[in-house]
């Protein structure tokens, strides 16, 4: 029996419940994982995204590298995580476009099994050939390749990332076809196309461009469907005759499939201001890449269609998820 001594108490405990549910967010710790080891292009940028939100929101918001299994184990434990807002990620192509197509059992779908918070950054890749290759621009290399199908060999950092797939797309772009050579990371990569064995790349500009500014390999574009404002000299390939090519390179906040409106639209909010800031502009440029706001409805469509064209790439290419 409940004695008139403990109403009061109770009632205030009652009262108490929903202002606990309802506790302002942010309140505490935000963790942002990445699906990388420490130190790399990945984890740069989301120690980026890390200052962003925190200097947007007010609190802490710490990276958690937790790499492994071509960055499916940090991804799947972000997907499987609580959407209360205090875990997101680092996203990228290769986490939510590459990775669920190339793994049988990935722990996750890269796009439907999470919310789309901000777009964050974007780099674009070269057009990159040897330089005793007889070609100059585009269209020469075009017609060289036509004229000598499969006799041109391109490398990638390996089967089914972004390097590979802009192959596969410039191939069916233009009617082409090229031999692709893979290797363990793009620094092989174009260790071989400086020396020669094999034609042509289509790498990262912050990978290739002190090697072309060198001269040791020649650039003919970049792979963006507009110039890129670090090297606006360069044209790109649509601009030189080749239709819809573009694979878009990014890196973006993402984080559990139904995180409430408003805490979305926070975050959102806050990596866009941070985008504005000129000391994270030249932190991103010094890495290569640009500022990429977006709204959240604009980054779940750009990740909606980038789904759909590698699942078109990959297919085309006949690998199978290992």
């Amino acid at each position: 029996m409940i004695r008139r001594r403990h109403l009061p108490a109770i009632a205030a405990g009652l009262l108490a419940t929903p202002a606990l549910a309802q506790a302002p967010w942010p309140s505490r710790q935000i963790r942002l994982v990445v699906p990388y080891p420490p130190g790399g292009a990945s984890d740069i940028s989301g120690r980026l995204q890390a200052q962003a939100l925190t200097e947007g929101l007010g609190v802490q918001v710490v990276v958690e590298n937790r790499s492994g299994a071509g960055g499916t184990i940090g991804t799947a434990h972000v997907a499987q995580s609580a959407p209360d807002g205090y875990t997101v990620m680092m996203a990228s192509p290769s986490s939510h476009l590459g990775a669920p197509l190339l793994f049988k059992t990935p722990g996750y779908e890269g796009v439907d099994d999470f919310t789309s918070i901000a777009s964050f950054a974007t780099g674009t890749a070269m057009v990159c050939v040897h330089p005793g290759l007889p070609v100059r621009n585009i269209q020469e290399l075009v017609a060289y390749a036509k004229a000598n199908p499969g006799k041109l060999n391109y490398g990638s950092a390996g089967a089914g990332g972004a390097n590979h797939m802009l192959g596969v797309l410039f191939m069916q772009r233009t009617g082409t076809e090229l031999t692709h050579v893979p290797y363990r990371g793009a620094a092989p990569a174009l260790a071989d196309l400086i020396a020669g064995n094999i034609q042509l790349v289509f790498d990262s500009y912050s990978g290739v461009i002190g090697t072309v500014r060198a001269g040791q390999v020649r650039a003919l574009a970049v792979t963006n469907a507009t110039r890129w404002p670090l090297a606006p000299e360069y044209p790109t390939v649509q601009e030189q005759g080749v239709p819809n090519y573009d694979l878009p390179s990014f890196s973006a906040v993402m984080g559990p499939k139904g995180i409430p409106e408003p805490i979305v639209a926070r975050m959102n909010a806050a990596i866009n201001e941070g985008l504005k800031k000129p000391a994270m502009i030249e932190r991103l440029a010094a890495n290569g890449n640009a500022p990429y706001p977006s709204t959240p409805a604009e980054f779940a469509a750009l990740m909606r269609a980038q789904r759909s064209l590698w699942q078109e790439l990959v297919r085309s290419t006949g690998l199978q998820p290992e």
